[in-house]
């Protein structure tokens, strides 16, 4: 099997930027903890406030497949309903 990197881009509006804060940040924890799970880092594009990347390696598709699976990965994404501005997923390829 081969490794998967994902970076997902997420802008909040600029009313809900608190509440994606927070959801963001609460999903670092349980995700680093799956044991498909490489690399899971949460960081914030320097100068726009509420523009929130993740960084992620995981150790195959299945490994994604089953984190985007988990009930808090269900709930993250009910709780950013109606808050986006743009959410982005992009699986990459190094060359």
């Amino acid at each position: 099997m081969s490794e998967v990197k994902v970076v997902a881009l997420i802008k909040a509006n600029p009313e809900h930027r608190a509440a994606v804060d927070k959801a963001v940040r609460a999903m670092v924890a349980p995700s680093r903890s799956e044991p498909g799970c490489i690399q899971y880092d949460l960081h914030e594009e320097q100068g726009h406030p509420g523009a929130f990347v993740f960084i992620e390696r995981w150790t195959s598709e299945q490994a994604l497949k089953e984190h985007m699976a988990m009930p808090y990965h269900d709930a993250f994404l009910a709780e950013l309903e109606g808050k986006l501005v743009s959410l982005e997923v992009k699986k990459l390829t190094q060359l």
